[in-house]
């Protein structure tokens, strides 16, 4: 029974790993050459796999921008930044802790992110991918904002506070501060004063 149980555990671990490796190459491949010009077959050879494997550990190129999109709003670091957020009373460290989450994690997810702002409008499941994506973020968002309010420290509701936040702390202000070359420490620094002054009393 213990042999049975650990060869169970090692196909488990072994499939993790090959689905996380067809990720990886699902993800440098969009990045590099486009979402529409990428095969399944050029994945699989990326990945050092057969092209059924793909089809059997993900799918097809929906199901992997799809996998792709939860996987880069369940990164460790939003994790991270969430408790931390979330166990804080300043309402100035809050904001700068966020700051630096949603930057870390714009940083670390850059890749996907050049992917669906540069396909979305071209093809559905890019566009599915992009809308989830966005919508897991700003309902981050509107926790931290629920947590400003229950410390009494914003003069708007939780609605405008999630939107304020939104504005400052959203893809595009991560994006337009890359395009004028700020460094991530600059722009944190940056939106978080720039939030401070929106949104504290």
């Amino acid at each position: 029974m213990a042999k049975r149980v650990y060869r169970s555990v090692a196909r488990a671990e072994s499939a993790r790993e090959t689905r996380a490796e067809i990720l990886r190459a699902a993800e440098e491949l969009f990045a590099g050459r486009g979402y529409t010009r990428t095969t399944v077959a050029q994945i699989a050879e990326r990945a050092g796999v057969a092209v059924n494997t793909v089809y059997t550990s993900v799918g097809g190129k929906p199901a992997l921008i799809g996998a792709l999109a939860r996987e880069s709003t369940d990164d460790e670091a939003i994790t991270e930044s969430m408790a931390a957020v979330l166990a804080e009373t300043d309402p100035r460290r809050i904001l700068r802790l966020t700051a630096e989450g949603t930057g870390e994690v714009t940083r670390r997810r850059s890749a996907f992110l050049h992917v669906m702002v540069d396909n979305a409008a071209s093809d559905p499941a890019v566009a599915a991918a992009a809308e989830y994506a966005v919508d897991r973020y700003r309902q981050r968002l509107a926790t931290i904002a629920g947590r400003l309010v229950t410390l009494g420290a914003v003069r708007c509701d939780a609605t405008r506070t999630e939107q304020i936040l939104w504005f400052y702390f959203g893809t595009a202000s991560w994006s337009t501060a890359r395009e004028l070359g700020w460094d991530w420490d600059e722009t944190a620094t940056w939106l978080a004063d720039q939030a401070a002054s929106a949104l504290l009393g």
